[in-house]
């Protein structure tokens, strides 16, 4: 009896084995994606929100670097310092997810296009130009006020082509500015009709481009955007650059060191004069004095 008594529980024991489920389970874990735009390093801290006990990590984003991290499931509050201030907000982890740290002054707006063209316009839009590494989007306007929902506050080169000729078979007319989106959410641009830029007060004299000298002390490009007698956005490589500009004032513009650095210069009929580029720390070599063999 005790022998039929000892094989039940032992099979009882071996099914109740069966059917339990594990008490430590595999975690179940996501990436977190960070992209830094930023000319300085950051550091991020997450700690876990819903625990009583809550973990805590801490990793770093070099400038303009990206890092993919991954956490366990769970919501979590970031922190990191940027542009002088503490950031902080949350974050659930419960699926693949990006943050990005946007440069200083650039944060998600709104704008206005009002057209006074009677014919839709591809406007291109490159920038921000806080970002090393500008983008490019297009927006189709028409006739009247154009209200752009989604777009990053910041400076921009704005082209676009218009046919003002009353011949057909002439070239469209480029058009192009630096603009400047602001945080406010209230930035209207006003494309002025091909009347308005024939005005008489707004002739001048014809075009004759001549060669300007543009220095960059940087060790890499560095991409320049110019508004004047024409507009251009202009890859400038390390050392002395000789570009084609039709004389007169230029505002220009470039991205160095995490600061957007603007100027003006004059580019003269006969092409004198030149702009030097150059980052706020230069590292030069030692300078070693040389002595002869007799060592006087």
């Amino acid at each position: 009896m005790k022998k039929i008594f000892l094989v039940l529980l032992l099979v009882g024991i071996m099914v109740s084995a069966f059917f339990v489920k594990p008490t430590f389970a595999a975690t179940e874990k996501f990436t977190l994606t960070v992209i830094n735009h930023l000319n300085d390093q950051i550091l991020i801290k997450l700690v876990e929100a819903d625990d009583d006990d809550p973990d805590e990590y801490e990793f770093a984003v070099s400038r303009f670097d990206e890092v993919d991290k991954e956490f366990p499931k769970n919501t979590y509050i970031y922190e990191y310092e940027a542009c002088g201030e503490v950031v902080t907000g949350e974050l659930s982890l419960k699926k693949d997810r990006k943050l990005e740290i946007l440069p200083c002054g650039v944060v998600p707006t709104k704008m206005r296009f009002n057209s006074h063209f009677a014919d839709k316009l591809t406007v291109t839009m490159v920038g921000p130009l806080e970002f090393q590494d500008p983008g490019e989007e297009e927006f189709v306007v028409e006739l009247g006020g154009n209200q752009i929902p989604d777009i990053l506050s910041g400076h921009y080169i704005m082209s676009y082509e218009a046919s003002c000729s009353t011949v057909g078979v002439d070239p469209a007319t480029v058009f192009s500015e630096e603009i400047r989106v602001l945080k406010s959410g209230k930035t209207q641009i006003t494309l002025h009709g091909c009347e308005w830029y024939t005005h008489p007060a707004r002739t001048y004299d014809k075009p004759v481009p001549v060669k300007f000298k543009i220095i960059n002390h940087a060790s890499f490009p560095l991409i320049v955007q110019l508004v004047g007698p024409e507009g251009a956005l202009l890859e400038v490589n390390p050392g002395v650059n000789l570009v084609n500009l039709i004389y007169g004032t230029y505002k220009y513009g470039y991205f160095l060191d995490g600061t957007y650095h603007t100027g003006y210069m004059m580019v003269t009929k006969n092409g004198l004069g030149q702009v030097i580029l150059k980052p706020a720390h230069v590292l030069e070599l030692p300078i070693i004095d040389s002595t002869d063999s007799s060592g006087e």
